[in-house]
């Protein structure tokens, strides 16, 4: 069986620094205490902690234990940064779009000639194309636990509002656990086998898009190679069709029409990706946070415990791709 050999990953360990709270989590009921007495609230903004429940338990009679609003261990229930956070701001230079809208669904070649369409990855409901995302990430999770409560009151006119129900609204008092500085660390990893071969084809459920012929198959390709081309400032990215690529080691010929990056495109990918980490920053109304550095790891290693070895093998890890190649897992039969 012929062996897959090359950079089958990109793998990176991210460090980030930064100020306040920029991925809020909503305001779950909470317990607070007013005029010596509990009452329970639902106005407390409450950022995304790390394992955190505002249930504390179970009365006898079923009913829910509610945390206080000062009730936070910082240091088991870390503040983070979700992965769909940070993957909104890395690929929102593209512009904001329904995936569900019929213009995505008739102009599926404009979505392929972009980072979203061949790194990001996307399921169109309509159609049932897909994409499986090439890039992996985790949450950024801070290490500082520098968390507060926050007491606040709404200022301007004394007169009291109403509630939609037409009840006089009880206060304007409302309360925040916020953060002073912060310092998150994540990992991430964009794999190859996934990032170099784009199906045409249904048989195995990972149609990028639908193709009436080989012909306009080829002219796909081509606006691909002139994407990544113009993209990398390059000449020699290609992307190329072949009506039944099969995967190496595979024991039937049987395979997949689909479209392969060569060696070329997918570096000027790669360097884009992170071209777009390194200077990825993220400011809200109440904090900001943006990469502070960046390692990367091109894993050349064919062994499954060195997955993530620049987590748990920094010795080993190639920072630069030098003359490696990257691995190629699919070949045209």
């Amino acid at each position: 069986m012929e062996k897959v050999t090359g950079i089958k990953s990109v793998d990176f360990k991210i460090k980030a620094v930064g100020h306040g709270v920029v991925n809020w989590n909503g305001s779950p009921t909470l317990m607070t205490t007013v005029d010596g007495k509990d009452k329970k609230i639902n106005n407390h903004s409450m950022p995304k902690l790390r394992g955190y429940k505002n249930i504390k338990g179970y009365w006898d009679d079923g009913n829910p234990k509610y945390k206080h609003t000062e009730d936070v261990d910082f240091a088991n229930n870390p503040l983070y940064i979700s992965q769909n956070c940070i993957r909104h701001h890395l690929f929102k230079s593209e512009g904001f779009f329904d995936l569900q809208s019929k213009e995505v669904a008739l102009n599926m070649d404009k979505l392929l000639c972009s980072i979203t369409g061949l790194v990001r990855g996307y399921v169109v409901p309509a159609t049932e194309h897909k994409r499986t995302s090439a890039l992996l990430l985790t949450d950024f999770i801070d290490s500082k636990n520098n968390g507060n409560y926050e007491q606040l009151s709404k200022s301007g006119s004394k007169e009291k509002k109403v509630t939609k129900s037409g009840g006089e609204k009880s206060t304007s008092m409302f309360s925040k656990t916020t953060f002073g500085d912060t310092e998150y660390t994540a990992s991430g990893s964009i794999s190859i086998e996934l990032l170099q071969f784009i199906s045409l084809s249904s048989e195995f459920s990972r149609q990028a898009m639908m193709v009436d012929n080989e012909s306009e198959a080829k002219s796909i390709a081509k606006k691909i190679s002139c994407f990544i081309n113009v993209l990398g400032n390059v000449k020699n990215a290609d992307a190329v069709y072949h009506k039944n690529y099969v995967r190496k080691g595979s024991i039937f010929n049987s395979g997949e029409s689909g479209i392969l990056l060569n060696d070329i495109a997918i570096e000027v990918l790669v360097k884009e990706m992170i071209r777009r980490l390194e200077n990825l920053s993220i400011r809200q109304a109440k904090g900001y946070m943006y990469v502070d550095s960046i390692q990367v790891d091109f894993n050349d290693s064919s062994f499954a415990k060195d997955m993530f070895r620049i987590e748990t093998n920094p010795a080993s890890v190639l920072e630069e791709k030098g003359d490696r190649e990257f691995s190629v897992y699919f070949e045209g039969r």
